[in-house]
């Protein structure tokens, strides 16, 4: 139902399956819906929501499920902190999936999950090796495009990494030619982006080689085939339009800003932040002070964001971009900045006493659960404070606002520990 496009009412389906379940004493069905509820959750972007159910869900699995079980809650944590940017929790988790599963689809997805972070963090050579092992661990499975797409997402992104675009436009059209089957947009999205960002880095880099035309056409061709019911699959398609104009050199800023838009309203702060490097790029190329003023401050986030992250690729791609355009990303006036000899960056910010303890948390990556319990106020109180916080920061998301943290230095390691202790 959900990926059919009856987003609500298939949610609240799984929901009443969960409860039913746990009422009536069936842990086996609990246990199918601790995985398939979040799941779901985080096909449609709703990943802070899948979240605090998984967590749940592996307290449950503990008790009543078997290893394998509780790999596969561990890994669809994993996916979901992931897209959170909450990396190094997305790591531990991807550990504790990997320890505990034995069958060979467990396997398969904690070779994956490796294999995408590894690739985002622009350590090639083990995003190579953590994929080949998925890829033998999938086998006869591969036709499944639960399987096949993310990893044929995750080829073409490591073939692009490593300037083989034409492997990465043989990857694309293998997918496309098995067809993108109705209800796989989850998936089939992300591939398609991967498939037109492979072909405007080729193009960015004069390596297009023959059929540049024929694949671009490919690419439009399917996303037509695709539903876009939910935000995130909305977001996608944007951005897969403003990529394959990018490959055509005919995006402008006006297409990089709807796709940034679209990703303001989501809790995804990597692909915010790549957006935001192309509408930078974008408005660069228009030309003028206004322009250049404007992408000289998106620069500066989004480098403070995969500086937070560990996502180096996309920091050099940022710092690239700032020399050639000579925009420095350390010194900016915004209100997320120091001021020259200024005295403590927290006051110059506008934080109260509580918004510092706040914010220390948002960066440990605590829910405002977890920042009411350490705080001993209510999650609603939490809320009110983040939501300050990000309005005084000027950020759209956690993320961010755990990225200017990161970036002016204000929490030393142990300050969460402190905090806790006082």
């Amino acid at each position: 139902m959900v990926d059919a496009g009856h987003i609500e009412a298939g949610l609240a389906e799984l929901h009443e399956v969960r409860e039913r379940a746990l009422a009536e004493d069936t842990p086996s069905v609990a246990l199918n819906a601790y995985v398939n509820l979040p799941s779901e959750l985080e096909g449609i972007g709703r990943s802070r929501e899948a979240v605090p159910i998984l967590e749940e869900g592996l307290a449950f699995a503990k008790l009543h499920g078997p290893p394998d079980t509780e790999a596969w809650v561990w890994g669809n944590l994993a996916e979901s902190l992931f897209s959170l940017g909450r990396w190094d929790e997305a790591d531990r988790a991807c550990t504790a999936a990997g320890q505990l599963g034995q069958g060979v689809a467990i396997r398969g997805c904690h070779a994956s999950l490796r294999a995408e972070l590894a690739l985002a963090r622009g350590d090639l050579s083990e995003s190579a090796r953590r994929l080949a092992a998925a890829q033998g661990y999938v086998g006869s499975h591969e036709h499944a495009p639960q399987n096949h797409l993310p990893l044929t997402r995750l080829a073409i992104g490591l073939a692009a990494a490593q300037g083989r675009p034409l492997d990465a436009r043989a990857h694309v059209a293998g997918a496309l030619e098995r067809d993108l089957r109705p209800g796989t947009q989850r998936y089939a999205w992300p591939l398609l982006l991967a498939a037109a960002s492979a072909e405007g880095d080729a193009r960015a880099a004069s390596a297009a080689g023959p059929g540049r035309a024929d694949a671009l056409d490919r690419i439009r061709t399917a996303a037509k085939t695709l539903a876009t019911v939910a935000p995130v699959w909305q977001a996608h398609e944007r951005w897969v339009r403003a990529e394959l104009l990018r490959a055509e050199s005919r995006a402008d800023p006006e297409d990089w800003a709807e796709v940034v838009a679209a990703f303001e309203c989501l809790e995804r702060p990597y692909d915010l932040a790549r957006t935001r490097h192309r509408l930078a790029e974008a408005l660069l190329c228009a030309g003028g002070d206004d322009e250049r003023d404007r992408a000289a401050e998106l620069l500066r986030l989004v480098h403070a964001v995969a500086a937070h992250l560990g996502a180096r690729p996309l920091a050099e791609a940022v710092t690239r971009l700032g020399r050639r355009a000579r925009l420095s990303l350390t010194s900016a006036t915004g209100p997320a900045d120091t001021p020259a000899g200024a005295g403590d960056p927290l006051t110059t910010l506008g934080l109260t006493s509580r918004e510092r303890d706040v914010l220390r948390l948002v960066s440990a990556g605590r829910t405002n659960r977890q920042i009411a319990e350490v705080l001993f106020i209510s999650p609603k109180t939490a809320s009110v404070h983040v939501s300050n916080i990000l309005s005084k920061l000027d950020v759209s998301g956690r993320g961010e606002a755990a990225a200017v943290a990161h970036r002016l230095g204000l929490f030393p390691p142990g300050a969460e520990e402190r905090l806790m202790a006082r």
